[in-house]
């Protein structure tokens, strides 16, 4: 009889986009990774999956996450559960996986509400000491991991992310209203520099737009202009910065595509997959050294964090060094194609059999 092993694929107003995308890619290929177990997925929305699918409703901490997903479990005879966030029963009621993509609240506890670092505090430390494993996005999060949640390193997974096939497809088959759609955004034939993500105070967009105040280009980012005093205090020589407003993938591939350099000035990040996004579209990189995944590394060009000179400088090499941005454009296109969510999904269902093992020596 094969091992039973559920996905917890819950998706609550809480996830990003970036953990929506997790959430579905793994319900998608895990079970086509690891066909020598049986995995279930817990939903409470529609997945595309083979495996077999349970329906729960519910949000987070009300009777669906605290007592129908643990009694679900334990029903199914599950060896091992696999929480996709931090949103977990504090009862588990089985051996379980939890994936944390990153320690933001934690690292920057001033920019969130007292509430989220109390769930922390009661919650996401008691897991991260019980879990059989931690999944985590880069070997960055690890050592935040260590530090702030007092996890153990032995018991630390890093699996990176990837860039999901529709977006793969756009970056290969170009839309042919592309150029009708950026103009209808007011983004013209001048080079601009693209920015992608939300607003929040630890994506530090003040130090981008310092840094642009001095290049000759123009700037585009996603979401509405609510930067204080507004994006036109930054303009400069008659370049524009345009608020592209919410966008959806088929916009957000042409913006990839026409920008002359993707930038992404976050203090802290994740994985920041909109930067594997810009690489597959052959778009160079230009971000904190913080923000930078492993896997990124040897594709983009860094810089300190809160330095916008710095900023400047090698976004101004990103610019004008044509041999520079052919090599930056090869290396980031072959990092993006080797990152697959199909090599997510079966270093996911690898995990999860060097833990079933684990647990039948017990």
């Amino acid at each position: 009889m094969k091992p039973v092993v559920v996905l917890d694929a819950r998706i609550t107003r809480r996830y990003s986009v970036g953990m929506r995308s997790y959430v579905r890619e793994l319900a998608r290929r895990v079970p086509q990774a690891a066909p020598d177990l049986k995995i279930v997925v817990i939903a409470n929305t529609p997945l595309e999956t083979e495996a077999e699918l349970v329906r729960v409703g519910g949000a987070n901490f009300g009777i669906t996450e605290e007592a129908v997903v643990p009694l679900t479990a334990r029903a199914l005879k599950a060896s091992l559960m696999h929480h996709c966030s931090i949103y977990a029963p504090y009862e588990p009621g089985v051996p379980f996986l939890m994936t944390i993509h990153d320690l933001i609240h934690l690292e920057f506890p001033q920019q969130f509400k007292p509430t989220i670092l109390a769930y922390y505090r009661l919650f996401t430390r008691r897991h991260v000491a019980r879990a059989q494993r931690v999944v985590t996005d880069d070997e960055a999060t690890v050592e935040a991991l260590e530090r702030l949640l007092g996890a153990a390193r032995a018991r630390v997974a890093v699996i990176p992310l990837a860039v999901d096939d529709a977006m793969l497809e756009l970056a290969d088959h170009p839309q042919p209203d592309e150029a009708e759609r950026l103009r209808s955004l007011g983004i013209g034939d001048r080079p601009y520099l693209f920015y992608a993500g939300n607003h929040r105070a630890h994506k530090n967009l003040t130090t981008l737009f310092e840094a642009w105040r001095e290049l000759p280009c123009d700037l585009v980012i996603t979401g509405s202009d609510d930067v204080p005093g507004g994006l036109g205090r930054y303009a400069h020589d008659g370049l524009r910065a345009i608020a592209a407003g919410e966008v959806d993938r088929a916009l957000l591939a042409a913006i990839y595509r026409r920008a002359a350099v993707y930038v992404h000035p976050a203090l802290a990040e994740g994985f920041g997959l909109p930067m594997v996004e810009a690489m597959a579209f052959g778009t160079p990189v230009v971000a904190s050294a913080r923000s930078i995944p492993e896997p990124l590394r040897e594709a983009a060009l860094a810089f300190p964090a809160l330095d916008a000179q710095a900023l400047r400088r090698q976004a101004e090499r990103a610019l004008n060094d044509d041999a520079l941005r052919s090599d930056l454009r090869t290396r980031g296109m072959a990092t993006a194609r080797r990152l697959t969510w199909d090599r997510t999904a079966g270093a996911t269902a690898a995990l999860y059999r060097t833990v079933l093992e684990e647990l039948s020596r017990r």
